[in-house]
């Protein structure tokens, strides 16, 4: 019984033994040679690019760019399926490091936890720092703005009938990707994807402070 006492005074320091959390000040301000890893909190503040895993976490004392996050619990999980998002609070554990002598980091870092913040359940859209424009008018009313717009440039024709259209505003504000979804003939969703496809640039919506791009649907009307 002793000698069973002995070995788990012995390993239990060691096993309970948990990483030192610093603040966002205390972990840029170690050393390139220190390899230990430490835990960081705080509140993501942007998301820099969901394909690397980056983004930007905030405490009160300064905003520290984590690098190629990874979730231990779920390895094969992509950054999108980790599912982090602007004003979520996480914990980090990650080493020190500088990129390019200019860039100080927290590089593959590991997630400890995760809480949802009050914006993470809205869409993708809702989330935008910035909806699309068209004509001076902003997210659903520029939408409108879009749809009168595209009914004043329709040829007139003896038919009727609605085709429903799915197009792309990119990066650059330009209209993308058209494509006649149903329709009533034809060749009304031929005229349907003409008059879209020529329609002036929108100013692109923008999220985490980079132009993105937004897929939008309407019925054009005959």
């Amino acid at each position: 019984m002793k000698r069973i006492l002995f070995f788990f005074l012995l390993l239990g320091p060691l096993a309970l033994a948990q990483p030192q959390q610093l603040t966002v000040k205390e972990f840029l301000k170690l050393s390139r040679q220190d390899t230990t890893s430490y835990l960081v909190k705080g509140v993501v503040s942007r998301v820099r690019s969901s394909t690397s895993g980056s983004f930007y976490l905030q405490d009160p004392t300064g905003t520290l760019l984590v690098y190629g996050i990874k979730d231990p619990q779920h390895p094969q999980y992509s950054f999108k399926q980790i599912d982090i998002v602007k004003g979520d609070t996480v914990t980090v554990l990650g080493r020190f490091t500088v990129y390019g002598d200019a860039t100080l980091e927290m590089k593959d870092g590991r997630l400890v936890a995760k809480a949802d913040g009050p914006d993470h359940n809205l869409s993708f859209y809702d989330r935008l720092d910035q909806k699309p424009v068209f004509k001076g008018k902003e997210g659903d009313e520029g939408l409108a703005a879009f749809r009168q717009w595209v009914q004043s440039q329709l040829k007139k024709t003896g038919e009727r009938g609605t085709v429903k259209v799915r197009f792309v505003v990119g990066r650059n504000g330009g209209v993308q990707e058209v494509e006649a979804l149903r329709g009533a003939s034809p060749a009304l969703r031929e005229e349907a994807v003409r008059v879209v496809k020529s329609a002036p640039k929108w100013k692109p919506g923008r999220a985490d402070g980079s132009p993105v791009r937004i897929t939008y649907t309407i019925d054009v009307i005959f």
